[in-house]
């Protein structure tokens, strides 16, 4: 409970990776620094950072507490909203907000896979987590799904490249994205076919 002392007494500095820092919206955050605790040592008692970074980053800056953010899909990111609001890191309000946005969204896209019965082939776990919650059927003989920086640049019939880091987009939109990606090119994918 650390964290939520200083939070009480208005002294936690809050940092926040150039990549999430739409985070501080969604939360309602207005204190906050754009960090990067990946390469130095920063000056705050709370990091907000991608997943898989935990131990690099503590290394580097051991006092902090560290707060990895999921957000491969809408699923993720709605639970890193409620990870937060239980740690009471922003506003309650404008979180709850920010979940009801994010869940209607998400209903948004996944009406337009209804009508898509196809089966695919993730190469990733990473890949794999955004079909299924997109609900496509997976098989070892579906259409193969791979992220781009997996992708060796041979031609191969049956598949689709996935780009996963399009830094111009904000985080809602590039979770987005790669949905749309996904459903425009299947949909391209068998009207070619047929």
């Amino acid at each position: 409970m650390k964290i939520k002392n200083k939070k009480i007494c208005g002294i936690m500095k809050i940092g926040i990776t150039k990549m999430y820092k739409e985070i501080a919206d969604l939360i309602g955050l207005k204190d906050y620094e754009v960090v990067n605790p990946y390469n130095s040592k920063v000056d705050c008692d709370f990091l907000i950072i991608s997943k898989g970074y935990k131990e690099r980053v503590k290394n580097l800056n051991p006092k902090a507490e560290i707060f990895e953010v999921k957000s491969a899909t809408f699923k993720d990111l709605i639970e890193t909203l409620e990870e937060l609001k239980k740690l009471d890191i922003g506003d309650e309000e404008k979180i709850n907000k920010s979940i009801k946005f994010l869940k209607h969204k998400e209903r948004e896209i996944k009406e337009l896979v209804k009508d898509l019965n196809v089966k695919v082939n993730p190469k990733t776990e990473f890949v794999k987590k955004v079909i299924e919650d997109l609900g496509l059927k997976i098989s070892d003989n579906g259409i193969l799904i791979v992220p781009d920086y997996l992708f060796n640049g041979e031609q191969k019939e049956n598949i689709i490249i996935l780009k996963t880091h399009n830094y111009d987009l904000g985080l809602v939109e590039r979770i987005e994205d790669r949905y749309l990606q996904i459903i425009n090119k299947l949909r391209d994918f068998y009207e070619k076919r047929s």
